[in-house]
């Protein structure tokens, strides 16, 4: 356990010293700290969860910089010595100067890892941005989101199965465009970040590392047994005869208030006739009028 502890220490000492910190400054005059570290022309952004900050990403941060990718963890505003700016709700806003400072240094793609809180952010600047301006999204738990249907970039969507957020994170999901977009459910309850401190952290780094690696990006193409086939072709037909006799009631209804409607009104009609007679009066028979009724 020490040589893990240890190893941990190392690791995320040594990612301090390859670091450089920075600031760079939103459009509403905010002050956003953040780590730099300069590797390839594709760049991914770390926008933390509301219980975390620039610091707590550990060994997916690591990962990313071994395969080649510049990294920028940003502190959201009002968190470490990032300022709150003139709008201090605005957290979309710190994504969007990421966006900025990191063109500014040259990169060509850049996709954003956003957890909780900073998948929120993520998500609004996906809307706020230049079009084809964010490569690619992972939204780690993201429960609000504002707009899900203007979302921008390709999508992967990823929590926990237990999680309380759950039902949200599906709905934001299911809301969001197919850009292409991907939901992947992890095993047990943990939020966000919190999945990095479960056994589930190999599974959750794969997901992050082969997504953002992908050359091509393909929406799915769900390819169907022939028992799951027919099992639809007969789900299909029992709700064909189903509306069929739906339908059918519905015109034995129809019907039968058509007949109610005649019998009404020639009770109606007898009823004026015999109040006619005990007035003494002679019913004028009209042109067209049929003794039968």
């Amino acid at each position: 356990m020490m040589r893990i502890f240890l190893f941990a220490v190392l690791m995320f000492s040594s990612l301090n010293l390859l670091a450089k910190e920075v600031t760079f400054t939103t459009v509403d005059n905010a002050s956003i700290q953040a780590d730099f570290v300069l590797r390839g022309s594709d760049a991914v952004i770390l926008a933390h969860g509301a219980a975390f900050d620039k610091d707590s990403w550990g060994a997916i941060q690591t990962r990313l910089l071994d395969k080649d990718f510049t990294v920028l963890a940003i502190n959201f505003r009002g968190y470490g010595q990032s300022t709150l700016g003139d709008k201090p709700g605005a957290l979309y806003e710190d994504i969007l100067a990421a966006l900025q400072f990191l063109k500014e240094q040259g990169m060509t793609k850049i996709s954003i890892l956003a957890a909780s809180m900073g998948a929120s952010a993520a998500a609004q600047a996906s809307t706020e941005a230049e079009p084809k301006e964010i490569n690619r999204m992972i939204l780690l738990s993201p429960a609000f989101i504002a707009e899900p249907e203007k979302l921008t970039g390709y999508l992967l969507f990823i929590a926990s199965e237990n999680e309380p957020s759950i039902d949200a994170i599906k709905a934001n999901f299911d809301k969001a465009p197919n850009n292409p977009k991907i939901l992947e459910i992890l095993s047990g309850k943990e939020h966000a970040q919190y999945i990095f401190t479960t056994k589930q952290e190999s599974a959750l780094t794969h997901l992050i590392l082969t997504f953002f690696r992908q050359d091509g990006f393909v929406k799915k193409e769900i390819v169907k047994t022939p028992e799951e086939l027919k099992r639809e072709e007969t789900l299909k037909q029992e709700e064909i005869l189903k509306q069929e006799e739906i339908l059918k009631q519905e015109e034995i209804l129809k019907q039968e208030q058509a007949l109610r409607q005649e019998q009404a009104l020639k009770n109606a009609k007898a009823l004026q006739r015999e109040l006619d007679l005990k007035r003494g009066y002679t019913l004028k028979k009209p042109s067209g009028w049929n003794q039968s009724e």
